[in-house]
């Protein structure tokens, strides 16, 4: 499960708004993307199980480990 504080942390300490994040995840080098109101419905806590794909993405882009994103249980 993601911990959506965990990756609104990383994004905001990057300079990133939502809109960066679905701009820069278009790239053709990722196999996804990651839309705007995805990533804030994850961010909120409204998503918290999205595919593994999505979670490499993301933290490819947040320069973070996917254990950084991840509710430790």
């Amino acid at each position: 499960m993601l911990n959506g504080k965990k990756i609104r942390e990383f994004r905001v300490s990057l300079g990133y708004t939502a809109r960066d994040i679905e701009n820069l995840t278009k790239n053709s080098k990722y196999e996804t993307s990651i839309s705007k109101s995805y990533l804030e419905e994850l961010e909120r806590g409204d998503k918290t199980n999205p595919s593994l794909q999505k979670v490499v993405v993301l933290a490819s882009v947040l320069r973070c480990k996917i254990d950084d994103l991840v509710v430790s249980q």
